[in-house]
């Protein structure tokens, strides 16, 4: 085991995505078989330590920054077990590189579907937050893909529950050891990656998944395999911007065709964010806005047919393997230039991630574009998954006074999404920049109750404290 102590080798562990600067820890572990796992939880049960599991550092939300304590990084934890090709499943080790894996199973055409957006991220880290892609509009997030989950409890015991075999029953959740009393609260049906999910009749792992390692350590994982994609083009349809309000009707009528028009993902990139990329890819048309889309090529007459239907102002379209490549890779681009941003100012990430039912999504559409309306000085972008009515509605506060506007928005889009009947929090988690607003969507009880629920797993309370909520909570508890 690698036991690292000076400053400059723990500070690699001290950020993310996120620009989060509270980042502080004693040690950092990393293990290389499940026996070293058990080792570093043992110290840090021993010396009451918070002890934050550290993946591969892609996350937005602070998730795998230590606040005080020690780190334990599964970054050794790397070893692809085994690939059943006939049965299209795997089984890894949690440190695992997605991208690793993707290569590893192409030469046996098999796909893992819900990758997410950043390759260099762990498999163990995607199952912990339930990451989404590019490819969740057709495919779904990663718990659909999740069959089995190894987990080491900092009760020194092993966890490995398998989907299908446990369900919700009167009321609880059986883990053997110990039970769980379903709270009050229900995960709202749509994109959601807002604290542990719970719905009547639910699978156990489920709770696993996107719990942020608050219960446990993710040491392996089995998962789901498809058969590998067909050959896909990728189209950018550019419309004026004087068309904004029109978008999310035309999304709606894709998305009705989704299935006949072989749709693998559809994007959104409203004009001040096609900014942050123009530089780079010149073919953007001045004041426009974007629909990205990707789809089966033998589907291309049928988009070309959608084209003139919606009387675009530009289309770029991929027609070979290169200009594939290039426009996969301005998708890509995109939240890398609008994270480099947030840095560049100095500023915490002000990201609103929010999803709604379908019939909502105009709704929420017209509720950005009239804040920003009503606040021109700031900077602000809209982006990202439209097709699952989720988009990223960022803010970037160059001041302490912008800063205090920004929250409010903030608040207010929380609170708007879940009147709509959505999640306030769709994909990246809460981590630590966003616990103390899981409330506004769940209310102080449902948040009481899932901190009952981490005890129950981690009665120690040292697992990836601040993540989901404020540890302060557990108190309630003692």
């Amino acid at each position: 085991m690698i036991i690292k102590t000076a400053p400059q080798e723990i500070f690699p562990y001290l950020e993310d995505s996120s620009n989060f600067k509270e980042g502080s820890a004693e040690k950092a572990f990393i293990p290389e078989d499940e026996k070293e796992v058990f080792e570093v939880v043992d110290y840090a049960v021993k010396n009451k330590l918070p002890l934050t599991i550290s993946a591969a550092g892609t996350g937005t939300v602070a998730g795998r920054i230590p606040k005080g304590g020690v780190v334990l990084s599964t970054e050794k934890l790397n070893k692809i077990i085994d690939i059943d090709v006939k049965n299209k499943t795997a089984v890894l080790q949690s440190g695992v590189v997605v991208y690793n894996f993707l290569e590893e199973i192409k030469k046996f055409n098999l796909f893992y579907p819900p990758f997410p957006t950043e390759k260099g991220a762990f498999i163990g880290g995607n199952v912990a937050t339930n990451a989404s892609g590019e490819y969740s509009f057709r495919f779904g997030p990663t718990r659909k893909y999740v069959k089995k989950i190894k987990m080491v409890l900092t009760t020194g015991d092993v966890l490995v529950v398998k989907r299908g075999e446990t369900f919700e029953k009167n009321g609880f959740l059986d883990y053997g050891k110990f039970k769980i009393k379903l709270p009050s609260y229900r995960t709202p049906n749509v994109k959601c990656s807002a604290g542990y999910y719970i719905k009547d009749n639910m699978d156990a792992i489920d709770l696993l998944i996107g719990s942020e390692g608050t219960l446990g350590i993710i040491t392996e994982v089995e998962v789901f395999l498809v058969d590998e994609l067909p050959e896909r083009f990728i189209m950018l349809m550019f419309f004026d911007e004087k068309k904004g309000s029109e978008i999310p009707k035309i999304v709606s009528e894709l998305k009705t065709k989704k299935d006949e028009l072989a749709i693998y993902c559809l994007e959104f990139f409203d004009k001040n964010s096609l900014m942050f990329i123009k530089d780079e890819y010149n073919f953007i048309p001045e004041n426009t806005i974007a629909l990205y889309i990707e789809a089966e090529k033998e589907k291309l007459d049928r988009w070309l047919e959608i084209v003139e239907k919606y009387s675009c102002k530009e289309t770029v379209l991929s027609s070979s393997k290169k200009e594939y490549e290039i426009l996969a890779n301005l998708r890509y681009k995109l939240p890398e230039k609008i994270n480099s941003y947030f840095k560049k100012i100095n500023s915490a990430k002000v990201s609103v991630d929010a999803s709604v039912p379908e019939c909502k999504l105009e709704e929420l559409f017209s509720f950005y574009k009239n804040i920003m309306f009503e606040n021109p000085n700031i900077t602000m972008v809209i982006f990202g998954h439209i097709g699952e009515n989720h988009l990223h509605f960022n803010m970037f506060p160059k001041n302490d006074e912008e800063k205090i506007v920004c929250e409010r928005i903030y608040i207010d889009c929380i609170k708007k999404a879940v009147s709509l009947g959505g999640s306030g929090f769709a994909e990246h988690g809460i981590g630590k920049l966003k616990n103390k607003y899981l409330e506004l969507m769940y209310g102080k009880d449902a948040v009481l109750e899932m901190a009952k629920i981490k005890k129950t797993f981690d009665p120690h309370c040292i697992l990836n404290l601040d993540n989901i909520f404020p540890k302060e909570i557990l108190g309630f508890f003692n």
